[in-house]
């Protein structure tokens, strides 16, 4: 049997649920599907998927068989892929997942010059909080807060991801501004939901770090929301520097320095990076890409 072409099948299955759709996927009949599966569970005398009138599903064996396979099948297509356009000039789908707020702010604005300078690249944009396996998904290049997962994935630095307290100049005069962290229970505040929770005021104690409680005028987890809610006066809000510099430099919205530092996490996220794995580097989407992404977001430090 062709074991490489039954694990593609499989992996397929996995992911669509349907020997119709894997079928027209790799343009075979769906006869061919099923015998190739057969043929690998009887090579691992296992049963990989329980198949019925209604439905295809994996075994709980078949999951993990799937989630074993997957990176040694994403390496051998990325491995493909670099042969195939090693000598080629960049084109292709490129896969991009990045923070909303950032990817919203200031990764869309250059991707416009990109697309023209490359017009054979076809870029999938995924704007996601959630955490990204580059060895696992299917994505080229990942922008998040956060250092690189292992030696394999390189992290370029684009920015620092310092929150700040800014309010406008409206909501200042209305009602007035805070000396110190303790003001701040007096007033509203703009909070961000993260995936998993609702982000934290916090300052440090000598008995630790503990959370403000000022009230809660609005929360949401489009940063963009908060910021326009920050400028339209209906609250303070604690937000990245790189999300808000040109509200302050402009002066419609306001820096608050308190007598100590307010922060989202006790321990503070240093960086906005670019991951990508070593080896798809050489790919010449993901090279011309990585390049071009850092030369217009990486800031120098001030």
């Amino acid at each position: 049997m062709d074991k490489l072409r039954a694990l593609h099948y499989f992996a397929h299955l996995a992911e669509s649920a349907s020997f119709t759709k894997t079928a027209a996927a790799f343009d075979v009949p769906a006869s061919s599907v099923s015998r190739r599966i057969a043929d690998l569970e009887a090579l691992l005398q296992q049963q990989l998927l329980e198949r019925s009138t209604r439905q295809v599903k994996l075994t709980e064996l078949g999951a993990l068989y799937y989630q074993q396979i997957l990176p040694a099948l994403s390496s051998l297509d990325d491995a493909e892929a670099l042969l195939k356009q090693q000598q080629a000039h960049p084109s292709g789908l490129l896969s991009i997942s990045a923070m909303p707020s950032y990817g919203e702010r200031c990764l869309t604005p250059i991707l416009n010059e990109f697309s023209q300078r490359y017009p054979d690249i076809v870029l999938d944009l995924h704007f996601s909080d959630q955490l990204t396996n580059l060895r696992r998904d299917p994505i080229d290049i990942a922008i998040r807060g956060g250092q690189a997962p292992d030696e394999r994935i390189v992290a370029k630095k684009l920015t620092s991801n310092h929150f700040v307290l800014c309010a406008s100049p409206a909501y200042l005069a209305k009602y007035g501004t805070p000396n110190s962290v303790l003001d701040l229970n007096q007033h509203l505040s703009l909070r961000y939901r993260g995936p998993d929770k609702v982000l934290p005021w916090l300052v440090k104690r000598p008995q630790g770090w503990q959370e403000l409680h000022p009230k809660i005028r609005l929360i949401s987890n489009h940063g963009s929301h908060l910021l326009n809610a920050a400028k339209n006066g209906e609250g303070i809000a604690l937000l990245p520097e790189w999300g808000v510099q040109q509200m302050l430099d402009e002066g419609s919205l306001v820096r608050l320095d308190l007598d100590q530092e307010v922060r989202v996490a006790p321990v503070e996220t240093n960086g906005i990076y670019l991951l990508y794995q070593r080896l798809k580097y050489q790919i010449p989407k993901v090279r011309v890409a990585v390049d071009f992404i850092t030369e217009h977001l990486a800031q120098v430090p001030r």
